[in-house]
């Protein structure tokens, strides 16, 4: 569980003791909290992580561009208007099933 001090308690309690960091501790000013001191290593870690979901974001973008490019490609009877509205429909879907799930319907 992380630990909660206001910054004049961590001012004083950790001023020259920062390298201690055995859980995250939260600092707050009246009463709310304003900013957490983790390890380095945490951090490195945190860090690692964001930069990982970054890439696995980037590399869904370019695969769905892949995607639509062969959509494109192959006959069909609609017209690439019609495309582009079924994919426009597709992703509202989405979005709509991802808003129920994070709002618990």
């Amino acid at each position: 569980m992380a630990k909660t001090l206001s910054i004049a308690e961590a001012a004083v309690a950790y001023g020259t003791a920062v390298a201690d960091l055995q859980q995250p501790l939260i600092l707050q000013q009246e009463g709310q909290p304003l900013a957490v001191m983790v390890s380095f290593e945490e951090y490195q870690h945190w860090r690692a992580l964001a930069a990982d979901e970054a890439q696995r974001h980037q590399a869904g973008w370019r695969s769905l561009e892949v995607l639509l490019q062969e959509i494109h490609r192959r006959p069909s009877d609609l017209t690439a208007e019609q495309i582009e509205q079924e994919i426009s429909a597709a992703q509202a879907e989405v979005k709509e099933a991802r808003r129920d799930r994070r709002s618990g319907y």
